[in-house]
Parts: structure tokens; C-alpha cells; sequence
């Protein structure tokens, strides 16, 4: 009977075990579903008469614990999508594989007067060439557009990111209407345009008023007492009138730069390989370079072509190497010229020229591009103020780095 009596209770403990381990699994099952299906509602009773009072109690403090990480990221998510839905900035985030719009926000819906995109490609009824630059932007590339929309002209400085997002790729397009700034930036220009308008006339202006009025007071006072002027007088007269013819041929050639700078023509744009634009500028400077021992090197391929006006583009090639050259003049060794080429997506193609001269200051480097601004004693300055102006007429830019006494490094942009 003691063995019966034992069998029994083993048998019914086992059977206990077999359902409690079954009720377990079933609900560890329904507790997961419910988290799979973000259903944070499911609730475990407590009771502590209960056998599997421990396991409903930790169902419990994990439902609650996701529960809390829910309501954390929902509001997390909503302050963001709050944080870019405000932004002042315009923002868009596109699919790149398949040009959907994940992400754009008002001030993107407003700049571009779309209150509805779903995909990129229908910004090509707004720009149809913007639409192609933010397709092909690369990670991290930085560029300036022009757009107009409803007749408003804006500048627009554009900034690509790519972002993996739940196994999509994804480009963050930001965008900064830089018009303001661009116009606070040509005013400044102005001014110290004005300023160095004001210096230059002045320095020619006293001058000539001073001795002008030497030589009436000193005639007046001959012919009042009614003598010849004396042989030191005369002397004194021819030189004063020799500083005037100078100082008035130096005033009529400033006035003639000024208007030159205001008188670039227009560029007459046509597919050009930069190779050959590079190698037709060098070959002016083959004697000179070889006479300074300038080392040349020339990193442009072959088959590289940009829009641009090839006689007005060879002039700006021509500016800066012969900057270049004369940034070196007074060096020994280690005189150095180098021009390569880099593309930025498929639209643009960048020349730098490179020199290992004196290098510009952080102060002039400012003020460089300003007509009549210049660093070299004689220097008109309206070298790179004409080919600033020559750039922009061909939809490109020129800018420039420079590091004091390692050399100096001027960018040229073409549309490819």
C-alpha cells in the first residue's frame, strides 16, 4: 500500500508539474504576443494564493517597464517631430533608392510653395536641376544653388547626410536661405569699396588742389607786383605742374580700371574640356616658370568638360598663376605650382591652383576679392575683382584658402 500511496502522489505531482509548466509557457506566450504587438494592456493577476504568484508578478513589472519605454519614445518622438516641424531651417529626408519622402517640414513645404511631396523628383516642377543636385549630393557635400520661386530670387546653402533608418537608406537634405546674408555680405563689399574709392581719389585729389593753389597764389602775387617770376619760381612751377600731369594720369588710369571692372561682358558659355583650357594658360608661362625654377604639376585628366567662356576663363587661369609666380619671386627653393581637378557630384567640377608662395593673411584674405584691394606694392586689385565677377557671369564662384608663409590655394567652380 506504501508503494501504491507513493506512486500515486508522484504521478499527481508530475501531472501538477506537466500543467503548471504548460499554464507557464502558455502565458509567457501571451505575455510576448502582446509585447510583439505593442498590446501593454494584458495583466497578470497577483494574488498571493496563487502558485505562479512570482511569475505574474514579474509578467507584471516587465509590462509595465516596456510600457514606460513606450510612453518614453512616443514623446521623444513627438518633441522631435515637433523640433523639425518648427525649424526655421527647411528640412527633407528622402528614400535615395526610391526617391519617397520620408520627412519635410513647413518651412521646406513654404520655400519651395509645395504643401504636398511625395516624392523628390516632383520638386523638378520647381527647379527640375535642384532636383538632380540633392539626387546626387554626396554624404557630407556642402553646395550654393540659386533658386527662384514666384519670381522671389533665393541663395540657398544646401547640406546632404545619409542616415540608415529601420534598414532604409536615407538623405537628410538641409537647406539655409542665405540671401540675407549674402546681401549684408554685398553691402559691407560696398562700403569698403566706397572706402578704398574715397582713399584713392583723396590721395590724388589733395594733391592736386594744394599745388594748384601754389602756383595761382604765386602767379596772383607776380602779377601784383607786377614782375616775372623768378628763376626758382619757375622751377617750383614746372614741378608742381609735372606732379599734377602725374598725378592726373594716375587718376585717369583708376578711373579707367573702375570702369572696366563694371564692364565684364558676358560670358558666351560652351562645353569646353579643362585640360585644354589648363595647358593653353600654361603655355604663356613655360619661359617664365622655367627662368623663376617653378616645378609644375598638372593633375587634370583627360575628358573633363565644363560650360564656360574659354577666352574669358583663360583670363582668370592667367590671374592666378601669375599671382602664383609672383607670390614666389623672392623665394630660393621650394617654389612649387600645382593644378587638379575634383568633381562635386555630377554637376560641378572644381580646378584648384595651388602655390607654395608667402601665403595671405587672415585680414587681407577678406578683402582680396574687392576692386582696387590689393597685397602687392603697385598692384591695381582689380585682377581678382574681374575674375571674381568672370566666375559668377558662368554660374560658378571662385574662392580661395590661404596659410601664411605655406602658400595659398584658389578654387575655381564650373557647371559640368
Amino acid at each position: 500500500m506504501a508503494g501504491i500511496w507513493t506512486s500515486l502522489i508522484t504521478f499527481g505531482l508530475f501531472i501538477e508539474t506537466i500543467r503548471f509548466v504548460t499554464q507557464s509557457e502558455l502565458k509567457l506566450t501571451a505575455f510576448l504576443q502582446a509585447l510583439r504587438q505593442n498590446d501593454f494592456a494584458i495583466t497578470f493577476s497577483e494574488s498571493k494564493k496563487a502558485d505562479n504568484y512570482d511569475l505574474h508578478r514579474a509578467f507584471n513589472q516587465l509590462n509595465d517597464i516596456f510600457k514606460k519605454l513606450r510612453s518614453e519614445r512616443e514623446s521623444q518622438h513627438q518633441l522631435l517631430l515637433a523640433i523639425v516641424e518648427n525649424s526655421s531651417a527647411p528640412l527633407i529626408c528622402f528614400e535615395e533608392t526610391t526617391g519617397e519622402i520620408f520627412l519635410i517640414n513647413h518651412a521646406a513645404k513654404n520655400l519651395f510653395q509645395m504643401p504636398f511631396l511625395q516624392k523628390i523628383e516632383s520638386l523638378g516642377r520647381v527647379d527640375a536641376g535642384l532636383t538632380r543636385t540633392l539626387i546626387d549630393m554626396p554624404d557630407g557635400g556642402r553646395i550654393t544653388e540659386k533658386l527662384v520661386v514666384a519670381g522671389k530670387t533665393s541663395i540657398l546653402s544646401i547640406h546632404a547626410q545619409h542616415l540608415i533608418f529601420e534598414n532604409k537608406n536615407l538623405k537628410l537634405i538641409s537647406i539655409h536661405d542665405v540671401s540675407s546674408e549674402m546681401a549684408a555680405r554685398e553691402a559691407e563689399t560696398w562700403q569698403k569699396l566706397l572706402r578704398v574709392l574715397t582713399h584713392e581719389i583723396s590721395n590724388s585729389a589733395i594733391p592736386l588742389s594744394t599745388l594748384s593753389s601754389y602756383i595761382y597764389e604765386m602767379v596772383t602775387e607776380a602779377h601784383a607786383s607786377e614782375r616775372r617770376l623768378t628763376e626758382e619760381e619757375r622751377s617750383d612751377m614746372m614741378e608742381s605742374l609735372r606732379t599734377i600731369d602725374q598725378r592726373s594720369k594716375s587718376l585717369k588710369e583708376f578711373v579707367h580700371n573702375f570702369r572696366n571692372i563694371n564692364q565684364v561682358p558676358e560670358p558666351n558659355l560652351e562645353k569646353v574640356e579643362m585640360l585644354a583650357l589648363v595647358n593653353e594658360s600654361l603655355s604663356l608661362y613655360a619661359r617664365e616658370l622655367q627662368k623663376e625654377c617653378i616645378t609644375l604639376d598638372v593633375k587634370v585628366p583627360g575628358q573633363q568638360f565644363v560650360y564656360a567662356d574659354r577666352n574669358l576663363t583663360q583670363q582668370v587661369l592667367i590671374n592666378l598663376i601669375k599671382n602664383a609666380v609672383e607670390a614666389m619671386r623672392n623665394m630660393k627653393n621650394g617654389k612649387h605650382i600645382e593644378l587638379a581637378t575634383s568633381p562635386m557630384g555630377t554637376r560641378y567640377l572644381q580646378l584648384h591652383v595651388r602655390d607654395t608662395g608667402q601665403g595671405i593673411s587672415q585680414e587681407d584674405l577678406d578683402q582680396i576679392f574687392i576692386p582696387f584691394f590689393s597685397t602687392k606694392k603697385g598692384g591695381s586689385g582689380i585682377g581678382l575683382s574681374i575674375s571674381k565677377q568672370i566666375m559668377q557671369k558662368q554660374n560658378g564662384d571662385i574662392s580661395v584658402q590661404s596659410v601664411p608663409g605655406r602658400g595659398s590655394v584658389f578654387t575655381l567652380s564650373f557647371t559640368s
